[in-house]
């Protein structure tokens, strides 16, 4: 059995994909939330300095700038979020390719990110993944379980308890999937900047520029 797991924002796309989310959204169910923008930008500060959570923050922007949306709704503007990004031409051609040779190969792929379920779905399917991992939109009554670090190596644990044994290959732009790139056979690490590019070699992970084939 091979499989093989994607780390979606930066991995497989040129940039990260919740703010863009937020915005566009937000100009298609309620264009005057876009003037709160400047209190999405206090609240990532925020973050930044560590007085809020990821988790709360991701809570925070859908409360901002989406608002209460049915989760049929929420879908659809997911879907035309991915169609958008897809017709603009941003993914990643180098990490498009690794993929195209895994599905080639007969690996089970599996998209697993921090992205809300609620757009993630729409790429995976566009992607023709056979999986998601993601982290699940339950509305602003829970902080959401943030499918990040060792959160993700769980919830991808939990569904494939395989990897271990099976041939895994798990392609990735940040450290802080530094888990799960420890615990696959073939770890990958996708980036641009040579920095990181040596402290992911030196670690003993193959490295990609995810721009080039």
């Amino acid at each position: 059995m091979r499989i093989a797991i994607y780390d979606f924002d930066r991995t497989l796309t040129r940039r990260a994909t919740f703010t863009p989310f937020l915005i566009f959204a937000a100009r298609r169910v309620a264009s005057w939330r876009l003037t709160l923008l400047p209190l999405w930008l206090f609240a990532m500060l925020a973050y930044r300095l560590g007085a809020m959570s990821r988790a709360r923050l991701k809570l925070f922007g859908m409360q901002l700038l989406v608002g209460r949306r049915a989760h049929s709704e929420l879908e659809a503007l997911g879907s035309q979020f991915a169609a958008r990004v897809l017709a603009d031409d941003g993914l990643m051609p180098g990490t498009l390719h690794l993929l195209e040779e895994d599905r080639k190969a007969g690996a089970r792929l599996i998209l697993a990110t921090a992205a809300f379920d609620v757009y993630a779905k729409a790429f995976a399917t566009a992607l023709r993944f056979d999986e998601v991992v993601a982290t699940r939109w339950e509305g602003f009554e829970r902080v959401p379980d943030n499918c990040y670090a060792d959160t993700k190596l769980a919830s991808v644990l939990d569904r494939q308890p395989a990897i271990g044994e099976a041939r895994t290959r798990f392609v990735s732009d940040s450290f802080a999937d530094a888990p799960l790139l420890d615990r696959v056979s073939e770890p990958i690490f996708a980036t641009t900047s040579n920095r990181k590019a040596k402290k992911a070699a030196a670690r003993g992970w193959r490295v990609i520029d995810p721009r080039e084939i």
